[in-house]
């Protein structure tokens, strides 16, 4: 690459806490002072935005607007006041926590950090191709320089150890069953969120990377010689879009970005009680009077229960799940049955899927209110799931929205049922062609898979708050991305149960971005207890301030 390609970018403008920097060839960057210790970069290549809105950023709130909220809404942050220096070349942007560090050509950042009264060089840019101008393809691409000493965590439910360093991730929502937590990549959650420690000088700062769009993480795995030691954050499509937050540990970082991306969901006193669950009660052929057998046992072995999961085989026609459909030769009396375990002080959480299978009763109606993400041609995209093929709902159409709330009250919430299980919703969409609504702003379903999942757990919560309002709402989800904590209870999906899953689900527990517990199977004559809190790991993260 000859120096001449390289852009050479210059201070556009400043309002208020916003900087507006130009390249000669249309490049744009942004930076954002939003707090004292956190700082915002956006680069945009073709000069705007490719999204828009933004459904994490949420600083202090409940909520963002269901359509996103404006990412040049800078309502919630403090925006203090900051210094700007400009020499020869360079910008320089600084708080009384954060100073930023612009070489103006090619646009490498540094970030230093004050810790113990001095500053401390936390971060940098690579020093050669650090971002994408055209060089590529259409992808966003961060590089910075890796350190020796630099330990990194987070990334939501990963495998494997939790430091992060010499490994490479994928970001993609993906059904893992019986994945090993050990060694398998991807897994069920999009959290673009990561930890550095540097040991030499104990510096803690967080790299929040905003985006819906699947991405690789690669902290040191990979290696270059035209370039030195590096670590990248790579996203298939959508904005550079980042935020630099520091802190004096790394707790503070981290409460910091929980601060960032809204207020986690307050659960009701029960939802912290011992939950069973298992798909053999529901896949047997008198379910409703297996499930009653277990509240008997209950008593009989003296074990305290607040909730059950209800697997999906409670939906069955033949071998099959099918969504809010109820099955009556093994529920013949759905109430009666809801009721006989709320009698017994045991919420239901019965499971729930998006997708419709190509032969479900309510397809052809979702079909033609154009509820479905579709193929090019208007057709409903199809997707394996579950032993059949079927087509996801579009939860960027508020009449999917509308129509799945209606539906969790119609065959759940008037029962008496207390809660969602939100399961299977990868939303697994590898059509490139496929087409979702975008509230109005029609694009490509794999540009933003994970919005799919947190827009329906926000539309199942949504339901359950309006049908009952002076309850506090309980959701559980398998997968989801930032942003999800306002909503709903994670678990760390559908694993194999082993000595060596339990060790390393502990981890998922301590590094995981949202209120999540592990998966444990324990059994006594007769029952069998699944996707359940082990007391044993409990006892674990309390003794590591986890919980």
């Amino acid at each position: 690459m000859s120096l001449a390609s390289v852009p050479n970018f210059q201070l556009l403008d400043q309002a208020g806490s916003r900087l507006t920097l130009q390249s000669t060839d249309g490049h744009l960057a942004y930076i954002f002072v939003l707090e004292e210790d956190i700082l915002r970069v956006v680069v945009l290549a073709n000069g705007k935005f490719n999204f828009p809105r933004t459904w994490a950023i949420a600083p202090g709130c409940e909520d963002v607007p269901i359509e996103g909220r404006d990412r040049l809404d800078l309502d919630g942050f403090a925006l203090p006041a900051f210094e700007v220096r400009k020499e020869p070349g360079l910008l320089q942007v600084a708080t009384s926590v954060v100073r930023l560090t612009i070489k103006l050509e090619g646009l490498y950042c540094q970030w230093e950090t004050i810790q113990r009264g001095q500053w401390h060089v936390a971060a940098s840019d690579r020093a050669t191709q650090s971002y994408n101008f055209g060089w590529w393809d259409e992808r966003v691409y961060h590089y910075l320089k890796r350190e020796s000493d630099e330990m990194y965590f987070g990334l939501g439910e990963r495998a494997g150890a939790t430091n992060r360093a010499g490994q490479s991730y994928r970001m993609v929502n993906i059904d893992a069953m019986g994945y090993n937590a050990r060694t398998t990549d991807p897994l069920y959650k999009h959290i673009p969120f990561y930890l550095t420690w540097k040991k030499n000088n104990h510096v803690a700062f967080g790299l929040f990377y905003d985006t819906v769009a699947d991405c690789t993480f690669d902290l040191g795995r990979e290696l270059d010689n035209y370039h030195g030691y590096y670590r990248y954050f790579v996203a298939d499509y959508g904005d550079l879009d980042y935020f630099f937050i520091a802190g004096a540990t790394l707790a503070d970082v981290v409460r910091r970005y929980t601060w960032l991306t809204g207020r986690p969901a307050f659960l009701p006193k029960w939802s912290l009680g011992y939950s069973g669950s298992t798909m053999t009660y529901t896949d047997s052929p008198d379910a409703q009077q297996r499930l009653n057998e277990f509240l008997i046992r209950c008593e009989e072995y003296d074990i305290l229960c607040d909730s059950f999961h209800l697997s999906s085989g409670y939906t069955s026609i033949g071998a099959k799940r099918y969504v809010f459909n109820w099955d009556r030769t093994k529920f013949p009396d759905p109430q009666g049955f809801v009721q006989n375990y709320l009698d017994h002080g045991i919420r239901l959480c019965p499971n729930i899927k998006p997708c419709l299978l190509r032969d479900h009763p309510r397809f052809a109606e979702a079909e033609a209110k154009g509820l479905l993400i579709r193929d090019e041609d208007g057709k409903p995209t199809m997707v394996q799931f579950w032993d059949e093929v079927g087509a996801y709902l579009d939860f960027t159409n508020p009449n999917t929205v509308d129509w799945w709330k209606a539906a969790v009250v119609e065959s759940l919430l008037k029962y008496g049922v207390a809660g969602t299980w939100n399961d299977n919703n990868e939303f697994e969409v590898w059509n490139t062609k496929a087409r979702i609504y975008g509230f109005g702003n029609p694009r490509r379903a794999v540009e933003c898979k994970p919005l799919q999942t947190l827009l329906m757990m926000r539309a199942s919560r949504e339901a359950q708050r309006e049908f009952v309002p002076a309850n506090r709402p309980f959701l559980v989800t398998r997968s989801g991305t930032v942003g999800m904590h306002r909503y709903v209870q994670t678990w760390s999906g559908d694993n194999y149960t082993s000595w060596e899953t339990l060790r390393y689900n502990i981890f998922f527990c301590a590094g995981s971005n949202s209120a999540s517990f592990c998966r444990a199977s324990a059994s006594i004559p007769g029952m069998t207890i699944n996707r359940s809190t082990s007391r044993g790991c409990i006892r674990k993260l309390r003794r590591t301030s986890v919980i």
